[in-house]
């Protein structure tokens, strides 16, 4: 769990390192308002990209059950399903997105009057970029229940250069929102088709047929149903946000929250993507032994905790230098204290990352269904409060609401019948420091081996 959890974190690190560079860089070619319309047709697509119905984790979780009962029948099964219902969902969400273009832009009065001319085509496009990154989620799935996480990393890491990068030379060149997008289609077509080789790559030893099992395809539809809602209060609180922020502040203002909020929420990417790998895990080790069961769980929540405050203090105190590299001369006082605002958010509700994937990889996916849903809508409701009563700061510090879903800890733990003196005893000062001095060491003997140094 730990070496694919490093890939994770080496992958993000180069993956935030270029997104971090890309966003001052497109700010001060494109201006801080044309920003913040990328940013909103962008947001527009993601929300209708909810149509994911959580068929990406659960590919990982019924691939991985099959694999490891080497169930050639059931991998068949899972795989007809899979692919055949996220087909459906890509096509049809993608045409929404093309024919309910219109319609969205009109949601945005001020997007509509001034940038309606280039928003609207771009996002029109974007119903092909949709299509693609749905699809792509499918072959993610397989990825990861095959554990190729480095394999996935070094794609991802190739996806952000290159859309990054050609987002750049495009700005450069006097490229907008529209040229941004139809590089996005290009950029996502591409990942696709090396994607689609890559799970094959896993899959095609096995020969799977076509393989449609109506009591398969039942028990998916009712894990995805609970994980797509799980999954919707996750988009509502990072989606809807900039949906709320677009409608009640102007464009300027929205690029701004934008990236502010692109940067501290790798707080999340990062502390989350360090210990993902345990969900493939769950299944054998619910049926291995009790000590190795818990002793997992204590590293992974340990070292989901140590990122957190890692990541989370780093921010907290380079950001002057921060605020600085991502607006330029532009950077007020009132940024700054967003910035900060933002990171001790992000880094209070970051800590959720171990009871979520418990939830997931146990079969209660209906309870962190609830739980997300109940906190990405209090986020919502708190940040439109905020927007509207005291502007960008009052927008960040509505994030709060989201720290309720520190509930999956509670009921995670609690579906594992780890008591919360025992999990709260995991958190002791020392410890965390020793296995923080210990990271280290494993990530520095891994770079070193890695690139023989």
């Amino acid at each position: 769990m730990l070496k694919n959890g490093l890939y994770n974190i080496v992958g993000g690190i180069l993956r935030a390192g270029l997104t971090f560079l890309t966003i001052p860089a497109l700010i001060r070619i494109i201006g801080i308002e044309e920003y913040g319309v990328w940013t909103l047709v962008s947001t527009v697509i993601g929300v209708v990209g909810l149509a994911e119905a959580g068929l990406t984790v659960s590919t990982t979780v019924f691939l991985s059950r099959d694999i490891a009962k080497n169930d050639t029948e059931g991998i068949s099964q899972t795989l007809t399903v899979i692919t055949v219902a996220m087909l459906s969902l890509a096509s049809l969400a993608a045409l929404i997105l093309w024919k309910g273009s219109p319609d969205m832009i009109q949601l945005f009065p001020d997007l509509a009057l001034h940038h309606g001319v280039s928003a609207l085509p771009a996002l029109e496009l974007g119903a092909i970029v949709l299509w693609a990154k749905l699809m792509q989620q499918v072959m993610v799935g397989i990825e990861q229940a095959y554990q190729c996480y480095g394999l996935i990393n070094l794609i991802n890491l190739f996806q952000v250069s290159l859309t990054n990068l050609g987002m750049i030379a495009i700005a450069l060149l006097g490229g907008r929102t529209l040229a941004l997008m139809q590089w996005q289609v290009l950029t996502n077509i591409v990942l696709l088709s090396i994607h689609v080789l890559v799970a094959w790559s896993r899959v095609h030893k096995l020969k799977p047929q076509f393989r449609w099992s109506n009591s398969r395809g039942l028990e998916i539809v009712r894990y995805s149903a609970a994980t797509w809602l799980t999954s919707l209060g996750t988009a509502l609180f990072q989606q809807g946000d900039r949906v709320i922020i677009g409608s009640t502040l102007d464009p300027k203002l929205l690029g701004v929250y934008a990236a502010i909020t692109s940067v501290t929420i790798q707080i999340n990417s990062f502390s989350a993507g360090a210990i993902q790998p345990l969900l493939p895990q769950l299944s054998g080790l619910l049926e291995g032994s009790r000590t190795e069961l818990e002793l997992q769980i204590k590293r992974a929540f340990q070292v989901n905790v140590v990122f957190v405050l890692g990541l989370g203090g780093s921010l907290f105190i380079l950001t002057p230098i921060l605020i600085n590299i991502l607006f330029g001369k532009a950077a007020t006082d009132e940024y700054a204290l967003a910035f900060r605002a933002a990171t001790v958010v992000y880094s209070l509700y970051s800590v959720n990352a171990v009871g979520y994937f418990i939830l997931l990889g146990s079969g209660a996916a209906n309870i962190s269904m609830v739980i997300n849903i109940i906190s990405g809508t209090l986020a919502l409701l708190l940040i439109f409060i905020g927007a509207n009563l005291w502007n960008l700061p009052g927008a960040i510090v509505g994030n709060i609401g989201y720290a309720a879903s520190l509930l999956f800890i509670f009921f995670g733990m609690k579906r594992l019948h780890i008591p919360v003196k025992q999990w709260i005893s995991w958190l002791h000062p020392a410890e965390l420091l020793l296995l923080s001095i210990s990271l280290l060491s494993k990530f520095k003997l891994y770079i070193l081996s890695r690139f023989k140094l």
